[in-house]
């Protein structure tokens, strides 16, 4: 055989025992291990929440409440616990809604009314009246006086002399209205003021004194308050005892009697 052939199969041959040596060693490795992570488990707490949409002034039944699983880190003070309170979901059956809900929010026992009267009388506040006035919508800012705004309460009368017509003054200040007819805020708030309806004020008793007396002396209307110039705790105008204190620009100027 001739050197130049035998050097070709040399390198033949050692070109073949490479290649299956590269393929021993690959199949011999080890698969590619997978890593599995194992999900930690988040401790959580039952409470109770709305099984749907609940409105305000309405009673509870049953399918209104469900018990849902809330992370614990999530769980805040005020919610009902299924493991303090395992019956609630029966137990406050029958009970008005003092505020809207929404479906899986969390139920709060203040956010509740027990009781066997009116709604109305449920949410008024203690020491609070409730006062209902005759007006339209031409006396109540073109009707656009919603249940919730605060409104001054104004009264136009005749003058104590004849010869100088009718005259206009604030009655009282920062009066919350309550309802328009028989419509409340939270039963719906887009129900404006239609004519020939009444407003229902929440008012001191003194305030209703006030109404009353004044409802009997000329003619009331209700302006509407800037939401800005509206919050609650603005000290209301002086009254005066036996007679209607009236208030422009923030003076009182006036008491008209009402006899």
């Amino acid at each position: 055989m001739k050197a130049s052939r035998l050097l070709v199969l040399i390198i033949a041959l050692s070109a073949g025992g490479l290649a299956a040596w590269l393929n021993l060693s690959s199949g011999s490795r080890e698969p590619a291990q997978t890593i599995v992570v194992q999900e930690q488990e988040i401790p959580s707490l039952e409470i109770l929440v709305a099984a749907q949409d609940l409105k305000v002034g309405t009673a509870l039944t049953e399918g209104d409440l469900s018990w849902a699983k809330w992370p614990e880190e999530s769980v805040s003070d005020g919610v009902i616990l299924r493991s303090s309170s395992p019956q609630a979901d029966e137990e406050f059956l029958g009970q008005i809604i003092k505020a809207a809900m929404f479906s899986g929010e969390p139920i709060r026992a203040e956010r509740l009314i027990d009781t066997d009267k009116g709604f109305l009388a449920a949410i008024l506040p203690k020491g609070k009246r409730a006062v209902a006035v005759p007006v339209d919508a031409v006396s109540t800012a073109g009707g656009f006086i919603l249940p919730g705004d605060k409104v001054d309460v104004l009264i136009s009368m005749q003058a104590k002399k004849r010869d100088e017509g009718f005259i206009s003054e604030t009655l009282l200040e920062n009066i919350k209205v309550l309802a328009i007819d028989t419509t409340t805020a939270s039963e719906n708030s887009e129900k404006a003021m239609s004519p020939d309806q009444t407003a229902t004020l929440e008012l001191f008793p003194h305030e209703a004194e006030t109404i009353a007396r004044a409802t009997q002396m000329g003619t009331l209307s209700l302006s509407l308050r800037s939401a800005a110039d509206s919050k609650d705790g603005v000290k209301q105008p002086p009254r005066v005892k036996g007679g209607v204190k009236f208030v422009k620009y923030g003076i009182a100027s006036q008491s008209v009697n009402g006899n």
